[in-house]
């Protein structure tokens, strides 16, 4: 009910609602928002929040499922680019980073924090997998994520070719 009010013509750039403790439904009542469900006077074919290009959903224990419907609703907000995407501390393991990286691809991200989470090697492989295709991305955060040998391994190869990545967060995983 809160999110009603922002609608077609809200010139809001950047949501953050950090440590909310949204969870899945939370992020299923978001999605709702972002497609337009609900909203009195939505007129088809207008994306809700078009100048949005900065999300900050971290601390809201979103875990895979959650993240899932976020990252689908991001990909199909129509003529929406998020540059900015902090998923920090959502209990993201490497489910959550596949979704990510496979919806999340074609929006251009510049930025993208994916601290304090659980994607271990695997995800921090699906990461790496993804990066050349991301040429706009410049900052990942992948700090404190039970990543250890393999998946820094397979991360440095991977920015070998990278020539966007301009920080990289990497503090306390098991390098």
């Amino acid at each position: 009910q809160i999110l009603l009010g922002l609608g077609q013509d809200c010139p809001i750039r950047e949501l953050s609602i950090p440590s909310n403790r949204i969870g899945s439904s939370g992020a299923t009542l978001l999605v709702a928002f972002l497609e337009g469900k609900g909203i009195l006077k939505y007129k088809k074919g207008r994306p809700v929040m078009p100048n949005l290009d900065r999300l900050d959903l971290s601390n809201n224990d979103l875990g895979n499922d959650g993240t899932a419907k976020l990252t689908r609703a991001i990909s199909k907000h129509v003529n929406v680019n998020i540059f900015d995407l902090r998923l920090s501390t959502n209990s993201i393991g490497a489910g959550g980073i596949e979704t990510i990286m496979n919806k999340l691809l074609q929006h251009n991200l510049v930025s993208l924090s994916l601290d304090n989470n659980t994607i271990g090697d695997r995800g921090c492989q699906l990461v790496a997998a993804s990066l050349p295709s991301m040429h706009h991305l410049s900052r990942l955060n992948l700090s404190f994520n039970q990543i250890g040998s393999r998946g820094i391994t397979t991360l440095m190869r991977a920015l070998i070719g990278s020539e966007s990545i301009t920080y990289l967060g990497l503090s306390g995983n098991v390098l």
